[in-house]
């Protein structure tokens, strides 16, 4: 396929590609690794992508300390492995290149179902499917879809590590231009009284972290609150951090870049001030690129917020807590300049399973939630 043949600036959500994803469900679809292997160096790279300085994830005599006897990685850091470039036509295609291409795809949550830590030195690799279209009539003035993928994370001995359920959802790209409600949204600006309180709040945080302090399902009561957390301001070098950590499988440079562009031509887009070619990956960062596709300003990854709210359950769960499930829904766009704020509270607790519930939230400098959650953490007995 060649890469005008793919309109990306009114892509359209036809009859004939929705029959097409249909006929897709449950079949497995290829996906490329940013990593293979649980390195220690992966590990510490994801962690310094979220802001996670956790000295579980990086000091290998602290995670043998620890009840798990050995370094193992941060429950989300397992997005690095199956976010990978996609530079051969074995490792498959991005559904949102090979689903309804052209289609703005904004990611709208993940369910995290974890049974066991991915442990320092084993091979991790994807298995990906559709599991769900969903077709809407009316938003945005023209007709959505919404998608459903299952991911399973299986070691290579068999081990079903982790699965996640993620869901898309789809707009035609002519139907939103000009019609977001955040079009006219000032980028944020913030004082010296601003940079000093948050300068001040991440200070604070690391002293607040349960670290191998048992946290034991007795010791925790319904409406106990999780200390706060803080992610932002939202730069590009909080995105290239991130990106550092999970992979991108769009991001290349020069002539392997050249090569995703002529494997991948759903992906392209071409910027309207420069006449150069980049991919859907690049409105995160470029506000040109962003307004061009419906959306007011560059904006986070859906994996980078589910992280941060995953870094709020682990400081307080203590190192030897174990998150099990994790679901979140993202409710609004966190644009460059946003600060997060991240807050949780305890809302059941079942001592026989040891398991402890929280309800998740994050918030942004305008007071607007951006994101909700619940986890279930497993704690010991004491």
């Amino acid at each position: 396929m060649q890469a005008d043949t793919v309109d990306w600036e009114n892509g359209r959500i036809t009859d004939e590609g929705l029959a097409f994803m249909r006929s897709r469900l449950g079949v497995p679809m290829p996906d490329g690794s940013w990593n293979t292997e649980v390195t220690r160096d992966g590990v510490w790279h994801f962690a310094h992508g979220i802001g996670d300085d956790n000295p579980l994830w990086y000091d290998r005599a602290c995670a043998e300390a620890s009840p798990w006897g050995r370094p193992f990685a941060p429950p989300c850091y397992l997005y690095s492995h199956f976010n990978g470039p996609l530079l051969r036509p074995e490792q498959g295609r991005l559904s949102v290149d090979e689903y309804l291409p052209g289609v703005l795809a904004l990611w709208a949550g993940d369910r995290w179902r974890w049974l066991r830590p991915a442990y320092v030195g084993e091979e991790i690799l994807p298995r990906t499917e559709l599991t769900e279209v969903t077709v809407d009539e009316g938003a945005f003035g023209g007709r959505s879809v919404t998608q459903v993928e299952k991911v399973s994370l299986v070691s290579s001995n068999g081990d079903l590590v982790a699965e996640v359920c993620r869901t898309l959802k789809r707009f035609e790209r002519g139907a939103t231009r000009g019609r977001s409600r955040y079009l006219d949204r000032a980028r944020a600006s913030y004082t010296e009284d601003d940079r000093a309180r948050f300068a001040d709040q991440y200070r604070a945080e690391a002293a607040r972290r349960r670290g191998p302090t048992l946290r034991a399902v007795t010791d925790v009561q319904v409406g106990e609150r999780l200390p706060r957390l803080l992610k932002g301001p939202l730069t590009v070098n909080n995105l290239v951090g991130f990106m550092q950590g999970w992979g991108g499988p769009l991001c290349a440079a020069n002539r392997m870049s050249r090569t995703i562009l002529d494997l991948h031509p759903g992906v392209r887009m071409l910027h309207p001030v420069s006449g150069i070619e980049e991919n859907i990956e690049s409105p995160h960062w470029d506000r040109e690129l962003a307004r061009a596709s419906g959306m007011a300003d560059g904006y986070d990854f859906g994996g980078q917020r589910i992280s941060w709210l995953s870094h709020l359950v682990t400081d307080w769960m203590g190192d030897a807590g174990f998150l099990q499930d994790l679901e979140v829904q993202l409710r609004r766009p966190n644009f460059l300049g946003d600060v997060t704020w991240l807050d949780g509270e305890v809302v059941a607790v079942t001592p026989r399973d040891g398991v402890v519930t929280i309800s998740l939230q994050a918030t942004n400098q305008l007071d607007e939630v951006t994101a909700k959650g619940v986890a279930k953490v497993r704690l010991p007995a004491g």
